[in-house]
């Protein structure tokens, strides 16, 4: 049967037409079908360009409105699935495209108060300003493996609590017995949010929280997250 023969309940239920993609728009005849491409990294256009605008009114951070999924889209897309439990793959479809509209930012834990906040469940950071949640990120912190440094061996965590950021490097790379760091912010003994150049919408780091490069300069650049700076580390919602 086409699409002729789908009545206008089925189309609205989010049938056919919210699986392919498609859109109800009106017509001078009623409803009719609009065409709304997947996004993803590597496609340009304006369409793209609304997509990061709407991203960023939301409050998902991505950077410039440049009109090409670059990271930092990919990393805002990823953040928008974690929070409403989608499939992480970065690609904005129809469910993507809904949670974006209408889904809500993820709720602070930590009450009133401006700081930095690492929700492990959902892998996301917030920039909580006045007790509200002003911008999210994709972050990856500890991955729960075994390691060893130094003849000791350790596992990747991320502990949970409440810390301020006593010590910093605004340098660039700084590069340590586990790796490169982008910038870090340190908060906890060697626990910090740092910029990286791997960050998957899953738990990968040794126990610090990655962000992009961009990201981690935007925190700098906008003085978010500085020496003093409180950072809480909580399961999250």
């Amino acid at each position: 049967m086409g699409n002729a023969g789908l009545s206008r309940r089925a189309l609205l239920r989010g049938g056919v037409g919210a699986a392919a993609g498609l859109a109800l728009v009106p017509s001078g005849g009623g409803m009719a079908l609009a065409a709304q491409r997947e996004l993803y990294r590597g496609r340009q256009g304006e369409d793209v360009r609304s997509l990061q605008k709407t991203l960023a009114a939301k409050g998902y951070w991505c950077g410039t409105a440049d009109g090409d999924f670059g990271e930092l889209t990919q990393q805002g897309v990823w953040a928008v699935q974690k929070q409403n439990g989608l499939v992480r793959d970065a690609i904005v479809g129809p469910l993507t495209r809904s949670a974006l509209a209408n889904g809500a930012l993820p709720k602070p834990v930590g009450g009133a108060g401006t700081r930095i906040e690492v929700h492990l469940r959902k892998q996301l950071l917030l920039v909580v300003r006045d007790g509200k949640t002003s911008l999210v990120l994709n972050t990856s912190t500890g991955n729960g493996e075994y390691y060893w440094l130094r003849g000791v061996r350790y596992r990747a965590t991320t502990p949970t609590g409440t810390w301020k950021v006593y010590s910093t490097y605004s340098a660039g790379w700084q590069t340590g017995d586990l790796g490169r760091m982008w910038r870090p912010m340190y908060y906890n003994s060697g626990w910090a949010v740092h910029g990286s150049t791997s960050i998957p919408p899953y738990p990968a780091s040794h126990g610090c929280s990655r962000l992009s490069t961009r990201a981690m300069d935007m925190l700098w650049s906008t003085r978010t997250m500085q020496k003093g700076t409180t950072v809480k580390v909580a399961t999250g919602a």
